[in-house]
């Protein structure tokens, strides 16, 4: 996939199933909830749909581009604490698991939580 071509939206699911929904204007977060966790009692929070400033996305498809480009940290099953980043464009759909540990799961996850918080 051309990463550097056309608008793409995102999609990225941390390690507790929680869902960030991205485009280049807005950022929706769909939090796990008790009913539906595999604990069932962990609760992700509450949903969040914010406007995404130009800059927050240029950050954020930066970071997640990063990820999907290194594939050293990507893994072939979803395993506890991983990620997944779901890229689309017009013409592709790419999807890759992040190793728990990586350097990069943790920024693109702490980069996600400053930007709805």
């Amino acid at each position: 996939m051309d990463l550097k071509s056309a608008a793409k939206n995102y999609r990225y699911l941390d390690g507790s199933g929680n869902e960030y929904k991205i485009n280049s204007k807005l950022i929706e977060y769909n939090p796990v909830k008790p009913h539906v966790s595999s604990s069932g009692i962990y609760n992700g929070g509450n949903y969040v749909k914010k406007e995404l400033k130009e800059v927050q996305y240029d950050q954020l498809s930066s970071i997640l581009n990063t990820a999907i480009e290194n594939k050293k940290i990507h893994i072939t099953n979803r395993i506890k604490r991983s990620g997944i980043i779901i890229v689309q464009n017009k013409e592709m759909e790419k999807i890759c698991i992040l190793n728990p540990d990586s350097k990069e799961l943790k920024d693109i996850e702490k980069l996600l939580i400053d930007i709805i918080s």
